[in-house]
């Protein structure tokens, strides 16, 4: 029953229910990220490098069916600070070809904690540029990358959405 009243000749309506946003596209999340030299107590910033890949997607809002998997190759800036608790972030760009054959740019940059958000995502460039991508990592320091030095390397799994304008919760797709 529509929510209109009738008051001395004015209609009033209530507003209608605002719909949650809907992806352009649900991907899982496959990366490894590089530290070169490593990071640790010594060693505070480094030269980050690896890849960002996005597999077996698929699109909820219809805006990119065709898209499935794309693999960003990174370079960027890695930086580990100590306290109050050890963190690592990176911060860089990356470019990679959809399975269409189209070539993308990404812009990264966050922290990578345990069941954290993804670091902040943007497509610069390709299909679905100007999307944002969030969702939800979980790194795994790689044990063949850490040293007396310090840590070489993550391997980061989750899954992530694009999003064309205001961003939802990725979980629930």
């Amino acid at each position: 029953m529509p929510a209109a009243v009738l008051m001395a000749g004015t209609v009033l309506t209530a507003p209608a229910a605002q719909a949650a946003p809907v992806p352009d596209l649900v991907c899982r999340l496959d990366a490894e990220v590089n530290f070169s030299p490593p990071l640790g107590v010594f060693v505070r910033e480094a030269e980050v490098t690896g890849h960002i890949g996005y597999k077996d997607c698929h699109s909820p809002s219809g805006a990119a069916p065709e898209l499935t998997d794309i693999v960003f190759d990174v370079a960027g800036t890695g930086r580990f600070g100590g306290l109050p608790v050890p963190t690592f972030s990176v911060e860089g760009n990356g470019i990679g070809t959809w399975n269409t054959g189209d070539v993308g740019g990404l812009y990264f940059k966050g922290d990578l904690k345990e069941g954290s958000p993804v670091p902040d995502r943007t497509v610069t460039s390709g299909p679905l540029a100007g999307d944002g991508i969030n969702g939800l990592q979980i790194p795994k320091p790689r044990y063949d990358k850490i040293n007396p030095d310090g840590v070489a390397g993550f391997d980061v799994f989750g899954q992530v959405c694009f999003w064309n304008g205001e961003k939802g919760r990725c979980t629930a797709y």
